[in-house]
């Protein structure tokens, strides 16, 4: 097997094992989750750090309630020691942009409502994957730089 025909089997490996790998890019990991009740009129404050790289992030506030537990309101916010970053006063998401080595803190606020006065929440933050088109452009630009290098040489 001559050179090229090599560099042409381990470039064709090095593509086929980054697109097995590449659903993986679309999945992420939660940094911080929890299910709590909330009872009466209450609020939960909860600190949690990014140890991954920095960037987007979201905050999703699912009501769990059902039958006789429910909610009056339910809330909740994302915030560091200086600010506000996004607040929901309704189950959904927050977007929030984030830097490793920083406090956050989520803060969940409620009024329970129905016979026990009780409702069910959770709470899960977790990073923003990048977009398998975008992972698919950047493996594409790879692959060009790769080929006209290779041309390059063999001229």
């Amino acid at each position: 097997m001559n050179t090229h025909t090599k560099r042409s089997v381990v470039i064709g490996i090095v593509v086929l094992s980054w697109l097995m790998l590449m659903p993986s890019a679309g999945m992420a990991a939660p940094i911080f989750e929890t299910t709590e009740y909330i009872t009466g009129i209450e609020g939960q404050t909860y600190r949690f750090d990014i140890a991954a790289p920095a960037g987007e992030f979201k905050a999703t506030l699912s009501d769990l309630s059902y039958g006789p537990l429910e909610f009056d309101f339910v809330g909740l916010s994302i915030s560091t020691a200086e600010q506000t970053l996004g607040a929901i006063d309704a189950p959904g998401t927050i977007f929030f942009s984030g830097i490793p080595e920083t406090n956050y803190y989520a803060n969940v606020f409620g009024v329970g409502a129905g016979d026990f006065d009780t409702g069910l929440l959770g709470v899960q933050v977790e990073a923003v994957p990048l977009p398998p088109s975008l992972v698919f452009l950047l493996s594409g630009v790879v692959l060009i730089a790769v080929s006209r290098r290779r041309l390059a040489y063999a001229i």
